[in-house]
């Protein structure tokens, strides 16, 4: 039976540049890098678990608040998303919290990130879509969330 979460997984084109944006911008720490392990993830049995035959990737586990994810980087890399839009079917999307929407929204705007709108109030929430450098669709929440779940910690 399935116990919990354990983490999310986005992959991304420049691991070294995604790092860089999630350290700045969202106070993500590297707790994890299979590079300083020396984990080589490439042969068969990684070829396996992908479903990408012929490939290598690089894993980097980032922690915001206390909570995991994962950054994977494949060689050679696969297809960057183009017109990815939220109500495409298989569209994930990582919603981070946050405690002060307003300026995180500010830091993201001066550095050019691609926001889809400023801040938007849902009563005691408030969010908005943004892109990491891929494109990939990321959340910010502040105020009291709709839906909480346990948190561990």
């Amino acid at each position: 039976m399935i116990t919990g979460i354990h983490h999310t997984c986005l992959t991304v084109s420049d691991l070294e540049r995604s790092i860089d944006f999630y350290s700045r911008f969202l106070d993500a720490e590297v707790v994890w890098d299979s590079e300083a392990v020396g984990l080589k993830l490439e042969g068969p049995m990684a070829d396996m678990v992908t479903g990408c035959p012929g490939t290598s990737q690089r894993v980097v586990y980032l922690q915001a608040g206390g909570d995991l994810f994962e950054l994977m980087a494949f060689t050679p890399t696969g297809r960057q998303p183009e017109g990815n839009l939220s109500s495409d079917v298989g569209s994930p999307h990582v919603c981070f919290l946050t405690d002060d929407i307003d300026e995180l929204y500010e830091r993201l705007l001066a550095a050019d990130v691609v926001l889809h709108c400023p801040p938007q109030d849902l009563g005691d929430t408030r969010l908005f879509y943004f892109r990491d450098p891929d494109g990939i669709i990321l959340e910010a929440m502040g105020g009291t969330p709709t839906v909480e779940g346990p948190r561990s910690g």
